[in-house]
């Protein structure tokens, strides 16, 4: 039976993509995220922003198999006051970026930002420095599960420069996905040329 499902959710995610004519490709190649963030695509994704509830003008979200598949969130300089995501549920307060935020509170700020996504049981593990170009930051791992229990896992980087945060952060299901489309997913990440 998993491996039907296997063999059934790519399709589907496909044709579900197909679809949508707001979902744009986002071709292999160099990538503008904002006036002041670029990463490169060493495949074609889709461009899925217009899709995403809630979502920051100042970040795409990219996918290659289809949104509850992966998903890989890219921002543009976040100023103070600016969020990732509003939160899906009006119990749970929107995050948001604050000046002067140390690194393990840009940490913080991307984990509650996952939380405000509705995925439950966020942490976080293995801090370790990174770099967004030449802005230096923190790259660390996540785990999360949805509300149905499905095990999620991701990788993250965040960089201060200019009094902005820039944010790169993968998503998808802890079995096949993650890492299936991990190498694509860290090989934007240190692309990316941010400030």
């Amino acid at each position: 039976m998993r491996n039907a499902l296997r063999a059934v959710l790519p399709a589907l995610a496909v044709l579900s993509l197909a679809a949508c004519a707001t979902i744009t490709p986002a071709p292999a190649g160099p990538l503008k995220v904002g006036s002041g963030a670029n990463v490169t695509l060493g495949r074609q994704w889709s461009d899925i922003s217009l899709v995403m509830p809630g979502r920051h003008k100042k970040v795409r979200v990219l996918s290659i198999d289809g949104p509850l598949l992966n998903r890989l969130y890219l921002t543009d300089g976040l100023a103070p006051g600016d969020y990732l995501i509003k939160p899906l549920a009006k119990e749970r307060p929107t995050p948001l970026v604050r000046a002067d935020m140390s690194a393990t509170e840009r940490m913080e700020f991307v984990t509650d930002s996952i939380s405000a996504m509705d995925y439950q049981r966020v942490t976080l593990a293995k801090p370790r420095p990174a770099k967004l170009g030449e802005a230096s930051g923190v790259r660390f791992d996540v785990s999360a599960q949805t509300a149905e229990g499905l095990e999620i896992k991701g990788v993250a980087a965040v960089a201060e420069t200019g009094g902005k945060i820039y944010v790169i952060l993968y998503l998808a299901p802890a079995e096949h996905y993650f890492a299936a489309t991990l190498p694509e997913a860290e090989a934007v990440m240190a692309s990316a040329r941010v400030g």
